[in-house]
């Protein structure tokens, strides 16, 4: 379970500009707790989130707008909440939506699906001077997502982190840099023979026999985008990550071979 901070604002009177009704005023601060499970709440969760844009003090030495405090070190937003028309008031840590994000992220880790990729020629038939298509099924290449709860009342924070494939990176091995391109690839068909070339595409311009296993050590990957959101309206890059298979190719000095 994963602490996030949510305090009920403490301003017996205040005006503020993010919305009307009545609202709350006590000075308990709450601890919620994220969680991957969802809970009760979520299905009868009609509540709205949005930041305060404004607020007055009345009386106070100063008046202006205090939308966003520093307590014990943690920054804090304050938030309107929406509930069947009523309205309340919370400082909320800007630690706690990328930290429940974080959670979340370690379950879409685990969700990636292990990579199957295609080449063709096949890895034991590469050929020098022979475009290698390489590319993944396009079934793999989807996003997926998991979202975190933490419950706030009768409200539901939810921040869901999303994984999305970018690109195919494809290492040949021989020396020379990676080969990316956006997208799964093209799958190579009998039709496209040996002189169409694909945006997913390496050639080899040397034999891997002169290699001490007489082979060269590729891998496939694919690079996945990590991304949060939030009811809140806060979100976030949590970057990327490449999740690859290692594969021994063959290549071989002919002129042409079939795929």
């Amino acid at each position: 379970m994963l602490s996030g901070f949510i305090g009920l604002l403490h301003q017996p009177t205040a005006a503020f500009a993010a919305g009307s009704g009545s609202g709350s005023a006590t000075d308990d601060t709450i601890t919620a707790e994220a969680t991957l499970e969802v809970p009760p709440q979520a299905a009868t969760d009609t509540c709205t989130w949005r930041v305060v844009t404004s607020i007055t003090k009345t009386p106070g030495p100063s008046a202006g707008p205090i939308t966003v405090r520093t307590r014990n070190g943690v920054r804090e937003t304050l938030y309107a909440k929406y509930c069947n028309g009523v309205s309340t008031y919370h400082w909320i840590s800007d630690n706690t939506a990328p930290q429940a994000a974080s959670k979340a992220n370690d379950k879409v880790s685990k969700l990636i699906p292990m990579l199957v990729a295609r080449t063709a020629p096949d890895a034991a038939h590469q050929v020098v001077n022979v475009g290698t298509w390489f590319w993944v099924p396009k079934l793999m290449w989807k996003p997926i997502s998991v979202t975190a709860y933490i419950v706030a009342g009768e409200a539901v924070i939810r921040i869901t982190t999303t994984a999305t494939p970018t690109n195919v990176v494809y290492s040949p091995g021989d020396g020379n840099e990676p080969v990316i391109c956006r997208g799964p690839g093209t799958p190579w068909t009998s039709s496209n023979g040996d002189n169409d070339t694909s945006s997913c595409m390496y050639t080899y311009r040397s034999a891997s026999h002169t290699q001490p296993s007489g082979v060269f050590k590729s891998k496939t990957s694919i690079e996945w985008k990590i991304t949060w959101t939030s009811n809140l309206g806060a979100r976030g890059n949590l970057g990327t990550v490449r999740l690859g298979l290692n594969s021994n190719v063959r290549v071989l000095e002919m002129q042409a071979l079939s795929r």
